[in-house]
């Protein structure tokens, strides 16, 4: 009962400040549209939010919603199973480790607008946001696997070297449970960047019947209302994939503690 209490204060601490920054973005928001006095500038909120109940009637916006949705959720669990994997090759096998580390630091560097054009040379318009988010997002999801398995606790490695425990059982029942918590952490980020990368992409890319490629209409006929209430939009699905990421994140570190506390 105690920890569901400490759990329920946690969450209800979270929802205050999540509360609050968005009391104090709109009133920047509001400051803005005061100072530019100018709604092809800076829309009103109310004629933003007007806008944003249109859209949620409306059929195609959701047919674009749920395309861009798909895109950034396959690049995401591309970009986090691919990463899982070579990072736990790389914890493994140094000598691996050390050849990858180089390349995917190449990866990180390269500029995203620079990439988005190569690949529409190569590519279509709907597939190339899902390769510019898998590139952006592996090295980041790489790292931080990395990170969480060097953070293993040094006994129990050596522990399970010395009874000679197979490379698949401590894979499964010691590295991977012992990083999930902080795994987890960094992919409900990365969920929210993936879906952020992707409506880029599509923005550049002009992708048919996507959040990015109806922002970009909406800027060509100078629709600003329009236009922030699909940023609102995707504000909003980053928040909410970001907080279920978290949740997630949380009940697999109870589970760890649990446990380790058996």
């Amino acid at each position: 009962m105690k920890a569901l209490s400490e759990t329920g204060k946690r969450l209800l601490k979270g929802a205050f400040w999540t509360a609050a920054a968005v009391v104090f973005l709109f009133a920047v928001w509001l400051v803005a549209w005061k100072a530019a006095g100018n709604d092809y500038i800076i829309p009103s909120l109310s004629a933003s939010l007007r806008e944003a109940g249109r859209l949620l009637a409306e059929g195609a916006f959701w047919r674009a919603f749920c395309s861009t949705l798909s895109r950034s959720l396959t690049a995401f669990v591309f970009s986090f199973f691919s990463a899982s994997i070579l990072a736990v090759v790389a914890y493994l096998v140094p000598a691996f480790g050390k050849f990858l580390s180089p390349l995917v630091s190449v990866v990180r560097s390269v500029p995203t607008m620079a990439v988005i054009l190569i690949i529409l040379v190569w590519t279509t318009p709907v597939k190339a946001p899902v390769i510019v988010a898998c590139l952006a997002l592996f090295p980041m999801l790489f790292s931080g696997m990395g990170a969480a398995l060097a953070a293993v606790p040094s006994d129990l490695v050596e522990m399970s070297r010395v009874y000679r425990v197979p490379v698949r059982r401590r894979i499964v029942h010691l590295y991977l449970p012992c990083a999930a918590p902080y795994v987890l952490r960094e992919g409900a980020a990365a969920l929210s960047f993936s879906l952020k990368l992707t409506v880029s992409a599509e923005v550049l890319a002009n992708t048919y019947r996507s959040l990015g490629g109806l922002m970009q209409e909406a800027k060509l006929y100078a629709e600003m209302p329009r236009l922030f209430a699909l940023t609102l939009a995707v504000i909003a699905a980053g928040f909410v994939l970001e907080g279920a990421g978290m949740l997630l994140a949380h009940f697999a570190e109870r589970r760890a503690s649990w446990k380790s506390a058996l």
